[in-house]
């Protein structure tokens, strides 16, 4: 009889997030792989902790959780125990989901597999609770954490020796330790980035892997999921990697000298990087550029199933905003992106796994609860006769990259276009032929719509700003012609049929983005 277990941990981001400090963050995400990790099982197994064997045990780590096989059902709930006991005399805040289910000789290991994931999700759906006696309210307050901290001492009863995977920074630069450090002096404002990307279409390559394991038996299954899983692993990693060699060189050669960096600190900082689940944190300029460089570098990496693709969420904010809302919007850009690159599924079959977009938000300072709410404010205040009653200020998310077919639904919302836009627009302000204070005021000229924009540019002799957004980028403007003369507009229909402004994203971003290419 063989037995499974499906182990994850409860509220990774709120675990990872708690404290204030990034020192903190990046050690509450190594804390949760170390107890998910199959290292860490054999390091409580020679501590004499628990029953473990990596060979026999393991089937795969990966999607945030960890699958193991047992020969007992006794044994099976004697590691569940003694893992849990061990986790959470180690980590106190720490939970974990565990369910065990016996194997189905009847169905395929796919089947199985997919039964003890929905028995997890329905196990964490019907918890007895959601809270646990931590302390019995003796506590000290520190100001860095989300909430008291007990004043008790950890409770050791075994040293794990466990290799936690370390953060790859380029040669000759130190990581930072505090987010004021990373990309400013001391005591100077300034913005930072937080990046999140994941993989797109990961359970499309699953069944892959299903199907053409099919027939083959549990162990022939179990080999090819622990490849797929480490394939992935190490290609974000890969990709992480190739991303900051680049941040790097660009810094050597000196080209990003207004990022001020001191003491040879670099300006970027892994946070999350487990699978294709990624965070890190940039100065605010090169954030965008960052995630646009890692998903290239993902991108060209393929294996046995295609390219790997990925979407980005970048959530632009001040050091002193709250990192784990700056996380939350991150995670609602990309999965806004996601959603964007899917709206495409009518016309280009499995659009999901084709292409790579990209969205962003700067925060000012204000605090919203959805994504829907933060999109609100970029409604402009000049009615349409679209679905939503208003024009749109924004226009992304963004293609990144895909192939034609899904490329060709949308050339307005290219990322290749917004960049050619911003570098003339940069180009323009270096060469004074752009004056940056009339370019700021236009911002609240678009807001207002696009007879005022127009007419306001028409009286700053700004006419020729109109015809940038038009350089590189196929956009038919109501079907009259390819954008030539007077036809050129600033509010253009999108694929969604939105009308939206051609010109507001780079406008917003003019003190905020640094071109990693240049």
């Amino acid at each position: 009889m063989r037995y499974l277990m499906i182990l994850e941990v409860s509220q990774k981001q709120a675990y990872i997030f708690a404290s204030t400090k990034l020192k903190d963050n990046i050690a509450n995400s190594e804390a949760i792989c170390k107890v998910t990790d199959a290292g860490y099982f054999e390091g409580l197994a020679k501590a004499g902790v628990l029953d473990f064997s990596k060979e026999e045990n393991l089937v795969y780590a990966g999607g945030g959780h960890t699958v193991l096989e047992f020969a007992s059902e006794k044994q099976a709930k004697s590691f569940a125990y003694s893992v849990s006991k061990a986790v959470r005399q180690e980590f106190h805040e720490i939970e974990l989901f565990i369910k065990t289910m016996p194997y189905d000789e009847e169905k395929t290991p796919g089947e199985n597999l997919e039964e003890l994931s929905k028995q997890l999700e329905r196990k964490k759906s019907i918890r007895q609770a959601s809270f646990h006696q931590g302390t019995f309210g003796v506590e000290r307050i520190q100001a860095d954490l989300r909430k008291p901290v007990p004043m008790i001492e950890k409770e050791q009863m075994f040293d794990v020796k466990w290799d936690a995977p370390t953060e790859y920074i380029p040669s000759g630069f130190k990581p930072v330790w505090k987010l004021e450090d990373i990309g400013n002096k001391k005591q100077k404002s300034s913005f930072i980035a937080v990046v999140h990307i994941d993989g797109n279409a990961m359970g499309k390559r699953v069944e892959q892997v299903r199907a053409g394991q099919e027939g083959k038996g549990w162990d022939a299954y179990k080999t090819a999921l622990r490849k797929f899983s480490d394939d992935i692993d190490n290609a974000f990693k890969r990709a992480y990697k190739e991303m900051a060699d680049e941040i790097a060189e660009a810094v050597l050669a000196g080209r990003l000298g207004s990022l001020e960096l001191e003491n040879g600190t670099f300006p970027v900082r892994r946070i999350i990087l487990a699978g294709d689940d990624v965070c890190f944190v940039t100065e605010g300029r090169i954030g965008i550029e960052a995630a646009r460089i890692f998903i290239e570098k993902l991108s060209a990496i393929e294996n046995e199933y295609g390219r790997f693709t990925a979407c980005a969420g970048v959530a632009v904010v001040h050091q002193k905003y709250p990192f784990y809302k700056a996380y939350e919007m991150s995670e609602l850009l990309c999965s806004n992106a996601k959603k964007y690159i899917a709206s495409f599924q009518d016309k280009v079959e499995d659009a999901g796994a084709k292409g790579c977009a990209i969205d962003w938000h700067i925060e000012y300072g204000e605090i919203m609860d959805s994504l829907a709410q933060v999109r609100k404010m970029y409604d402009t205040n000049e009615d349409t006769d679209t679905d939503n009653g208003k024009k749109r200020l924004e226009l992304r998310p963004y293609l990144l990259s895909g192939e034609q077919e899904l490329m060709e639904q949308d050339p307005a919302r290219q990322y290749s276009g917004f960049k050619m836009l911003m570098k003339q627009i940069t180009k323009g302000i270096q060469e004074e032929s752009i004056a940056k204070g009339k370019l700021k005021e236009l911002r609240s000229a678009l807001k207002e719509g696009e007879k005022s924009a127009k007419y306001y540019m028409e009286s700053h002799l700004m006419d020729d700003l109109l015809l940038l957004p038009y350089e590189g980028r196929e956009i038919n403007t109501d079907g009259i012609g390819r954008g030539k003369g007077m036809e050129r507009k600033i509010f253009v229909q999108t694929a969604d049929g939105e009308i939206r402004s051609l010109l507001f994203d780079a406008i917003e971003l003019v003190d905020t983005f640094i071109d990693l290419d240049e």
